[in-house]
């Protein structure tokens, strides 16, 4: 009897782990979308470029791809996050706009 309560609680704990690249529900609050921009507390940090669609190792593979708008007022691990949070199947490619014109004028 103790070995199946132990099984079961297993099993439980086990079916309760959580993806660490995903945001929590308070987390969550703070992200919104609207139309091809995405904003964390109001303030725009990326837009939507466009959706790819691979073939990979025989299995199909959707890509979101994002510019950031200016990667030194928001960190990129949050945006990913968020962007997993809501698109769990997809893969996500993050273009950082700032860091490219730094580079072209630099």
């Amino acid at each position: 009897m103790k070995k199946l309560i132990a099984l079961a609680v297993c099993v439980a704990l086990g079916g309760c782990a959580t993806d660490k690249n995903l945001l929590s529900i308070v987390e969550m609050q703070q992200w919104s979308n609207r139309n091809d921009t995405i904003f964390y507390k109001q303030i725009p940090v990326a837009m939507f470029t466009h959706y790819e669609v691979e073939l990979y190792k025989g299995e199909r593979v959707n890509e979101l791809c994002l510019q950031q708008v200016n990667d030194s007022l928001f960190d990129i691990t949050g945006l990913i996050k968020y962007v997993h949070t809501v698109h769990p199947k997809d893969k996500v490619q993050i273009v950082s706009m700032y860091s490219i014109l730094k580079k072209k004028y630099k």
